[in-house]
């Protein structure tokens, strides 16, 4: 693993340590194998538990995001050759917005991703995760509503 700001190594350290407990608590702890295909059972459990992606902006910080997405990182960590964990830290100069700026959403969320630039190709668990439960718009093309949504496996594979 990369040097790793110390809020995202205890991030990490603590996703690890939650992830047997919520693996029991899912019903399914057989099927945690750090697969692709596990995916699908996370995507039917994500479906089931929330309406849109409004209740998971509103769970973020429940146990069971957290793990969720450290669970999908993990796995996309393990297929993408050369990935690994990245954060944006809070940046005082950074301008509004940006990443590193309190503004930004994407400050301090953790990423999988090939290096820790913006351009990077990466991937954005709760991004993974929100996407489940977008309903794509009659307005979206075909390739914006496939970034929108679309089964987690697709989600681990690096995009720029």
């Amino acid at each position: 693993m990369s040097e790793t700001h110390p809020e995202l190594a205890a991030w990490l350290a603590r996703q690890e340590a939650d992830f047997p407990a919520w693996a029991e608590a899912t019903g399914t702890a057989e099927t945690w194998d750090f697969s692709p295909a596990s995916l699908d059972t996370l995507e039917l459990l994500v479906r089931d538990r929330y309406a849109d992606m409004h209740a998971v902006n509103t769970d973020r910080h429940s146990t069971f995001v957290q793990v969720a997405q450290w669970y999908i990182g993990e796995v996309a960590r393990r297929v993408n050759d050369g990935a690994d964990w990245y954060a944006f830290p809070p940046d005082p100069a950074a301008p509004p917005g940006a990443p590193g700026s309190p503004q930004s959403v994407w400050t301090g969320t953790p990423r999988v991703a090939l290096g820790p630039a913006v351009e990077t190709p990466r991937v954005l668990p709760l991004n993974a995760l929100r996407a489940l439960l977008v309903e794509p718009d009659e307005d979206d093309d075909e390739e914006t509503a496939a970034e929108l949504g679309g089964p987690l496996r697709d989600a681990v594979t690096l995009k720029a």
